[in-house]
């Protein structure tokens, strides 16, 4: 199999069928003012910041996946409003990344979609995925509040494990797999590397360039800057989402485990 990755030939042709699926744009703009803690840190930042992301692929992009916050404690992760728009973005935004990335796989493979019908297909999968998603990212926080010395350390283990498993939602969606199934096949994938690996990375270095003019626009210029980031991040997420579409398509399947779409 070839391990190189053409990147920039996906990202044309997903930029090729934006036309079809700019009708989506409402979900990472949604899903970003969903992220409340995140919001409000920006509004209230005072001073000024410059700083770097590393994306991996996800099903659902959005602004703070190019935007770099401030070190430090979020400040409402562990309040009941904190936890409230947490809860609230698991469930609501599983839904939506049903339905978003389902969408996408219908408009690239030119045949009839509805949001609604791949939200509530694929909604419980999704679902298991983002839990076991938020339930890692909630104890590394735990583990760096008890030891901040460890950052790098934890860092890249986080890494390491959002690589690992992000094939997982679009297995769902593209080849019908149960949660348990894709997150077997992502991890198999992962373990193999080849295109797996290739995308990841030419995924994230893409997603860091983006990531440093993007942080210095939304960190440094207040509710204006805000506004611009949303403006600019709702089309770079589509085009990478249905470019991480378009590669789960065309990989070749190994994973005999499928049930009907």
């Amino acid at each position: 199999m070839n391990n190189v990755v053409e990147f920039l030939g996906l990202l044309g042709e997903a930029w090729g069928k934006f036309e079809e699926t700019k009708w989506l744009l409402p979900v990472p703009l949604v899903m970003s003012l969903m992220d409340y803690d995140k919001v409000t840190r920006t509004l209230h930042l005072k001073g000024f910041h410059f700083g770097i992301r590393f994306p991996l692929p996800e099903p659902s992009p959005t602004l703070w996946s190019f935007v770099s916050l401030p070190a430090g404690a979020s400040g409402t992760t562990f309040s009941p409003e904190g936890l409230m728009f947490t809860a609230l973005l698991v469930l609501f935004g599983s839904y939506l990344q049903a339905g978003y990335i389902g969408s996408i796989r219908d408009e690239v493979l030119m045949r009839d979609s509805s949001f609604l019908k791949n939200a509530e297909r694929d909604f419980l999968e999704f679902l298991q995925f983002n839990l076991v998603l938020y339930a890692v990212m909630m104890l590394l926080i735990l583990f760096l509040m008890a030891l901040p010395s460890m950052f790098f350390p934890a860092f890249l283990g986080l890494m390491i494990f959002l690589y690992a498993i992000y094939g997982t939602p679009f297995l769902i969606s593209i080849r019908g797999l149960k949660f348990r199934d894709a997150l077997i096949e992502s991890l198999n994938l992962a373990k193999r590397g080849g295109e797996y690996l290739d995308y990841a990375l030419k995924y994230l270095a893409i997603g860091a360039l983006i990531s440093v003019p993007m942080t210095f626009i939304v960190m440094n210029t207040g509710a204006f800057g805000l506004a611009v980031g949303l403006f600019l991040a709702a089309p770079i997420a589509i085009t990478l989402s249905t470019a991480t579409v378009i590669f789960f398509i065309d990989l070749p399947q190994s994973s005999q485990t499928k049930r009907k779409p």
